[in-house]
């Protein structure tokens, strides 16, 4: 029987052939790419601990010296000697006024807006008591308030212009002036506002001007319009107003607050002038030939009220619900990409 020519093997009889190696090579192929991928999560895992560890020991440190100094800045503060009833020595009050702007400067969160106004209220007795102190010492001490205020202001600026970046959010400018005749009204600025903005539903009413404090109240029109017996709530603004902290949820989506920025008595004009600079001198000459008395400048901020300020708990429901909402959300989105 003669020899039968070997066949020769097609495409198909070659892949066959070479199956067991073909599968074995990705078999490899996806397990390096595995191990590969294992070994960057692993690296990028360990990355994350190492930054998150020097980053909380980091905090630890800072809240460690932050805590220390707090303390000894109290301690010495109220030390026998700062607090004594000699609390009309310049060098003391100066000392008191030095401790504030280290205060203010490393714990702008801290509530430390009573320090400030008792020390305010001391100084404006020394700088009005005629009788007691010479032109020269109640000069200083006009000086020396006005170094408190500005310290003051810059702290409620510095505040309110970290809330202004949040998303929603508005700023706005409110003037507020005494005539001669003793008339009084409160002045909205609205140059620079964007009109595609909406506006802070809020009416500002002034109630009194004094040294330095303005009371007010708060009208909220969409109450107003509702409740026909609404009464706005009134407050005294100073230049220690803490927008973080002095503020209040006018409506489940809103928060407002108010800061002084700016307040001149004309009548310091000729009793002061030493004290002045050139411009601030301007200013007073300006206000006083309008016949103005007292002028401030307030600045009112709406921002959203899911804020949580430094003093605000929230409440076990809020967050339940917090929670309810974003699990809905998540499941809807779910059902949506199936």
């Amino acid at each position: 029987m003669p020899e039968q020519p070997p066949k020769k093997k097609d495409f198909w009889d070659i892949i066959q052939a070479l199956g067991p190696a073909i599968i074995a090579a990705t078999v490899g192929l996806v397990g390096g790419m595995y191990n590969h991928q294992q070994a960057q999560l692993t690296k990028a895992s360990e990355m994350r601990e190492v930054y998150t560890k020097i980053m909380t020991e980091r905090e630890s440190s800072d809240n460690a010296i932050r805590a220390k100094m707090f303390e000894m800045l109290f301690n010495a503060m109220f030390a026998k000697g700062a607090m004594a009833t000699n609390k009309d020595d310049f060098n003391t009050i100066k000392q008191r006024v030095m401790f504030l702007d280290v205060l203010s400067r490393n714990f702008d969160t801290v509530d430390i807006r009573p320090l400030f106004e008792d020390l305010d209220s001391e100084l404006t007795k020394l700088v009005y008591s005629d009788n007691q102190y010479s032109a020269q010492e109640r000069g200083q001490y006009f000086a020396m308030r006005a170094e408190l205020r500005r310290i003051g202001k810059n702290l409620s600026l510095k505040q309110l212009n970290a809330l202004a970046s949040l998303p929603g959010t508005i700023v706005k400018r409110i003037i507020v002036i005494q005539d001669k005749d003793g008339g009084l009204q409160a002045i909205s600025d609205e140059a620079g506002q964007n009109a595609a903005e909406d506006p802070i539903p809020i009416e500002i009413k002034a109630e009194s001007i004094q040294d330095g404090m303005v009371e007010i109240s708060l009208e909220y029109k969409k109450a107003k319009a509702s409740d026909q017996g609404f009464k706005a709530p009134a407050f005294m603004i100073t230049f220690y107003d803490l927008p973080y902290i002095d503020n209040s949820v006018i409506d489940k989506d809103m928060r407002v607050g108010v800061v002084l920025t700016k307040y001149v008595s004309t009548s310091d004009l000729e009793r002061f002038r030493d004290q002045l600079d050139r411009k601030l001198i301007r200013d007073y000459e300006d206000l006083r030939d309008g016949g103005i008395t007292q002028y401030a400048e307030l600045r009112i901020i709406k921002f959203p009220a899911k804020y949580t300020g430094h003093r605000d708990r929230p409440y076990l429901s809020e967050i339940l619900d917090d929670l309810v909402e974003g699990n809905d959300k998540s499941h809807g989105q779910t059902a949506v990409a199936r």
